[in-house]
């Protein structure tokens, strides 16, 4: 089988396909070489075998000709299937036409995206052989060599990191001047997020193993890639049926509490919208109309549709020719939009409605100056039982509780897949010295701590205490937990919470940094079980307005303020809210008493002594109709 020929498509449309389909975009060419790794695994699972699953990706950047190595264990190819797969172009090889669940589709994925940065190599193991094969262009001219098989040597099985039985490797070399290869840290983020690749990301079967190698080819870092869909409540879940089709279509759509990124912000990565699922392979992600809609980001969710794969496998053109999703001028893809859009205006629209009521709220200015009044009062009564030590500017000064440590800053955001910094301060002392080791731990799974134990190194500015620096990655959006640092009896916490979109503030935004409480919110999508709570990343003291007892008082506004009984309850809920999370806070930061074991009962009793001491001002504040 071994020879050299030209392939067989003319060589103008050979580049022009490949710079529309990968657009000179490393992303675009490492989704189709991935989900060509899935799709050999998936074939081997409907055979009824087992594979490793593992798919590891190589980056080795250089000034020129940066090289990307995707490795698979999956089924492996000989000459013959290479010929077909690598060397012809535009030919069903995935298995799609057999209903095989693949995602190819058209032939040619892998051909663009080699082309499309450079030139490349495939290789591949099969049962005691190794086949390999190249695509260059020659004098512009695109190019398949095939060699000559070769037995699958030990050091053949070494050099390409397939020890034993089957796996292909693909080799591409970005020889094209114009294609930029991404940083580390945005390739790993952006691979994880891309909507294509979510159902591989989070497939307990699959492992994706992103590598920066040396020159030398040893690992300077990886990561093992994972999506987690945002945290979100399901608002509908609906079999529809198609009009004019013998179809239905199952629509599952959640909302999630924090707005999303939407496909007019961040493209293919956001977290927003419906993935488009036929037979378990995602092939669009949309909001349809509501694409550019505000009060569509907050939600999310699926349109399973297996009947595109029959279309598919008749070349119907329902998907387009650039693989950017539906080709919604097909009759069926038009039908489909309008019955999904019906089900959607009324969840936006209602959202809508729900921000017009907060706005309109917000421009109350008589409740917005009793508010503003009522947390001045809240936060001195914060201050004055924290005893926050500041400088002559009134700002805090970079002052320790009595516990000795705290991190800085207490509160913050971190986008999903996203690092942020924290700074952990401790006061040195007689058994507290620079280069001790400080344990750092993540109350939730979904934010991760780098390192698990901090060094401590001397302040620049001030002798007397040391710092070091955590890194917390944030990996579900709306996941919320406290990083804690803790040196003996001794805690320190902040809370972060992880966020959708790159543009929102790395530190949560207060009225005054230095303020515990910053804002009073009435909430008809809380938690009705809970009437009050204090939201920690945003400072916010949340009232629950579905709560029955909530409910029965609220005006039509749903505020309690217009009424004598409304502000009664008002200011009760207020009173609760404040003097627990100053109990808590002043536990946890060591500035109340509290016995070793018995924390919960120390916040409960300092809860009763601050509701006896400080209710009565609370009321003061709130309750003002005559």
């Amino acid at each position: 089988m071994a020879g050299s020929r030209k392939l067989q498509y003319a060589d103008r449309v050979a580049m022009q396909q490949a710079d529309q389909a990968i657009r000179k975009d490393v992303l675009r060419a490492l989704v189709e070489v991935i989900t060509n790794s899935n799709d050999s695994y998936s074939r081997l699972e409907d055979a009824g075998q087992k594979g490793r699953g593992e798919i590891i990706i190589d980056v080795l950047r250089r000034h020129k000709n940066s090289v990307i190595r995707v490795r698979d264990h999956a089924e492996g190819m000989n000459d013959g299937r290479m010929d077909k797969v690598v060397g012809t172009y535009g030919e069903a090889t995935s298995g799609i036409k057999e209903d095989k669940h693949v995602r190819g589709m058209w032939g040619r994925g892998m051909k663009d995206s080699i082309f499309g940065l450079g030139h490349g190599y495939v290789r591949s193991f099969r049962g005691g052989s190794f086949y390999s094969c190249s695509l260059l262009l020659k004098n512009g001219i695109p190019t398949f060599n095939l060699d000559e098989p070769m037995r699958a040597t030990v050091p053949l099985r070494e050099q390409y990191g397939v020890k034993q039985g089957n796996g292909t490797i693909i080799e591409i070399i970005i020889s094209r001047d114009d294609v930029k290869v991404p940083q580390f840290d945005n390739m790993r983020n952006y691979l994880q997020r891309h909507f294509e690749l979510r159902p591989i990301m989070s497939n307990p079967k699959r492992r994706i193993i992103l590598r920066e190698i040396t020159a030398d080819g040893k690992v300077r870092q990886e990561h093992t890639l994972s999506y987690i869909a945002p945290k979100g409540t399901k608002v509908l879940s609906e079999k529809i049926k198609i009009e004019g089709y013998p179809v239905r279509v199952k629509l599952d759509v959640f909302r999630s509490s924090i707005q999303l990124s939407t496909r007019g912000e961040e493209g293919d990565y956001a977290d927003g919208g419906l993935l488009v699922i036929s037979k378990a392979m995602v092939v669009s992600l949309t909001m349809l109309k509501f694409e550019n809609d505000p009060y569509a980001g907050y939600f999310y969710g699926s349109i399973k549709c297996d009947y595109l794969h029959e279309l598919l496998k008749n070349d119907e053109p329902v998907l387009t020719a650039t693989r950017d999703g539906i080709n919604w001028t097909h009759p069926f893809a038009r039908a489909l939009k309008l019955a999904i859009e019906s089900k959607l205006e009324p969840l936006i629209e209602k959202e809508r409605k729900h921000a017009q009521h907060e706005e309109q709220a917000s421009m109350d200015k008589k409740f917005k100056q009793k508010i503003d009044h009522a947390l001045r009062e809240f936060n001195t009564i914060a201050l004055s039982e924290l005893s926050d030590k500041r400088d002559k500017f009134g700002n805090l000064a970079i002052e320790l509780p009595s516990s000795g440590m705290a991190f800085f800053p207490p509160r913050a955001y971190v986008q999903t897949g996203r690092s942020i910094r924290l700074t952990l301060r401790v006061r040195l002392g007689k058994n507290i010295k620079p280069g001790i080791k400080v344990p750092i731990t993540s109350t939730s799974s979904e934010l991760i701590v780098s390192p698990a134990t901090a060094t401590l190194k001397k302040h620049k500015g001030d002798a007397s205490i040391g710092e070091a620096i955590i890194t917390v990655e944030g990996r579900q959006v709306g996941a919320e937990g406290a990083v804690i640092a803790q040196l003996d009896k001794n805690k320190a916490r902040a809370q972060v919470q992880v966020h959708s979109k790159k543009e929102m503030l790395i530190v949560a935004p207060t009225k005054n940094s230095n303020s515990l409480f910053s804002d009073i919110r009435f909430d008809d999508r809380s938690d009705p079980r809970q009437r009050v709570y204090f939201d920690r990343v945003n400072s916010s003291i949340v009232i629950a307005t579905e709560a029955p007892s909530v409910k029965i008082y609220l005006d039509e506004q749903e505020r309690l303020d217009s009424t004598l009984q409304g502000q009664v309850l008002l200011a009760e809920l207020i009173t609760e809210a404040v003097c627990r999370e100053i109990a808590r806070n002043g536990v946890e930061k060591g500035r109340f008493l509290a016995p070793t074991g018995a924390e919960a009962d120390a916040i409960q009793n300092h809860f009763i002594r601050l509701q006896n001491k400080y209710a009565h001002l609370i009321h003061k504040n709130i309750v003002t109709l005559e």
